[in-house]
């Protein structure tokens, strides 16, 4: 049966943070059964990359030229969210331009035929089942088949490209200029002034973008718009740094990248972020991301390890990467110094600080939120321990001092902690059960219901979390059993666990790490397992008996 698609109804897509008004064109289809399969044609001249095309009559060719004009690039996946009988892309391209391709993760057909004037490549691939949609799997892109192909030589071409058509527009004007040095002033080293406008423009410029016409998606606006406006995507952002740079005399080129996938030695477009490339006098770059900026301290991401970048300069620059972080680079620290009286009544603090990314994770999990909420978030935090436990005390350095470790401090009262009978105490862990309540912020990877997976597992960061406690207990009282060391894991996470009593002091740690950015499906087990290690720890209950 065929369908009349020009029955296809247009309607505006639904919007978040990006208002560049596209459309989307939705067709009834008729009941299908068991077995039936749905055949879709469809047919693309040119190439467009994301950006908004003005109203043109369809005879004027101009509407079908790419960005990079002269050339074509694509990205095809034959794996996709619906199961695919057969998938074929067919190309028909001039003689004169022929692309280079080729295939990644698995197996697609290709043929390649020609007459005088046109060049036909072919792909296909047969009975492939659906994409299974797993909590933090990377971009379908790293694991499914595909080919990327273009007809661009390298990626320093490329790179030529994206610096000529977008140098001019990032030329900062007087008022760009005066923002600049009102930014740094006082600041003496090149670092000093690096960081201070990224932290300026990270904090100032929020992520809302805003349809400026022709060219939307891939044209940087200029830092006098930004300025105005205070808004803008990952490009204007980026645009927004360069023109300050450029306006102290830095030497600044934009950079193409791909937050969470990778980007292939074909040079085809692959890109979904723009970050800003610095060069220094020694010719080295030091790369800094605005957008992924507010509320953290480094000037790159420590979430954006291993990720490919192409620089926009005028000698053209290959394809490079960002060097990979540690899981000690990201170190988030839980600490609880408390007493529990011969009552069960338990009362301490906790401190809350970490480093670099388990810094970010920590301002952004309370900055992120409205103030007035903040003692109810608190409160629930607290909660985790105790249902009835209350907050007496919040301590917190400026969480908007972006220069020094952010630390809080939530001190709190839990009474009937421990369950009492007669001469004993029956109690659980404290800071185990208090990362429950917010294990994003405490940087903990927790998206586990499945015992396998099918696809990667890309959690973004390394992270080391380190959880002590240190409860005073009543004199005379002593553990009943000591635990033994718990150890669990291997080379791509871990998870430690000591317990020990000194004298009056009943002390427990907990050492978490996952040492990868991107987990291969064979070691799901080492990531789960080690959170579970976790998770199976806050359910224990510890005996202390008097006079044992």
């Amino acid at each position: 049966e065929e369908i009349n698609v020009g029955d296809a109804l247009d309607h505006p897509q639904p919007q978040h943070m990006i208002y560049w008004g596209p459309r989307m064109k939705v067709l009834e289809l008729p009941r299908l059964n068991v077995g039936d399969a749905v055949e879709l044609r469809t047919y693309k001249k040119g190439f467009q990359i994301a950006y908004l095309e003005e109203e043109l009559p369809d005879a004027e060719e101009e509407r079908y030229i790419p960005p990079m004009r002269g050339h074509f690039y694509d990205t095809i996946l034959f794996k996709e969210g619906m199961p695919l009988r057969e998938k074929v892309y067919n190309l028909r391209i001039s003689r004169e331009k022929p692309v280079q391709y080729r295939v990644y993760n698995g197996e697609v057909y290709s043929s390649l035929t020609f007459d005088n004037d046109l060049l036909v490549y072919t792909f296909w691939l047969n009975d492939q089942p659906a994409v299974k949609r797993e909590p933090r799997q990377p971009g379908a892109s790293d694991f499914v088949p595909k080919v990327v192909m273009a007809t661009v030589k390298d990626w320093p071409e490329k790179s030529r490209w994206f610096f000529e058509v977008n140098n001019e527009i990032l030329q900062p004007d007087e008022n760009v200029c005066r923002k600049a040095r009102e930014i740094v002033e006082g600041l003496k080293t090149e670092d000093e002034q690096i960081a201070a406008i990224l932290h300026w423009t990270a904090q100032n410029i929020r992520y809302s973008g805003i349809s400026m016409g022709k060219g939307e998606g891939y044209t940087l606006h200029s830092g006098m718009m930004t300025l105005n406006d205070r808004c803008g995507v990952c490009k204007d952002i980026a645009g927004m740094s360069i023109s300050l740079l450029r306006g102290l005399g830095f030497t600044v080129y934009p950079a193409m990248t791909m937050a969470g996938a990778r980007v292939e030695t074909i040079p085809a477009d692959q890109f979904n972020h723009c970050v800003v490339a610095i060069k220094r006098d020694d010719g080295s770059y030091t790369m800094i991301d605005p957008t992924w900026a507010p509320y953290a301290m480094d000037v790159w991401s420590r979430a954006e390890g291993e990720q490919h970048y192409v620089i926009g300069s005028p000698e053209g620059e290959d394809r490079m990467a960002i060097r990979s972080f540690t899981a000690e680079e990201n170190l988030t620290k839980i600490n609880l110094r408390g007493a529990l009286n011969a009552d069960g009544d338990l009362e301490g603090t906790i401190s809350i600080e970490g480093t670099c990314y388990g810094d970010t994770r920590i301002r952004r999990g309370i900055a992120y939120r409205p103030a007035e909420r903040y003692e109810a978030m608190f409160a629930d935090w607290i909660s985790h321990i105790a249902p009835d436990a209350e907050v007496l005390n919040i301590a917190q350095t400026d969480i908007d001092d972006l220069y020094k470790p952010y630390r809080l401090e939530i001190s709190f009262r839990a009474p009937g902690y421990a369950i009492k009978a007669e001469n004993m105490l029956l109690f659980s862990p404290v800071t185990t059960n208090f990362v429950q309540s917010a294990p994003r912020t405490f940087d903990l990877v927790y998206e586990y219901k499945a015992d396998e997976r099918e696809n990667p597992l890309h959690v973004w960061n390394p992270r080391h979390v380190v959880l002590t406690e240190s409860i005073k207990v009543p004199g005379g009282y002593k553990l009943v059993n000591v635990p033994e060391t718990e150890e669990f894991g291997g080379e791509w996470a871990s998870c430690n666990i000591e317990v020990n009593q000194k004298g009056r002091a009943f002390n427990t740690s907990v050492d978490y790490k996952v040492y990868k950015r991107s987990i291969p499906v064979d070691y799901y087990d080492e990531v789960k397992g080690s959170y579970d290690t976790i998770k199976d720890f806050a359910r224990k209950t510890w005996l202390l008996k008097k006079g044992s």
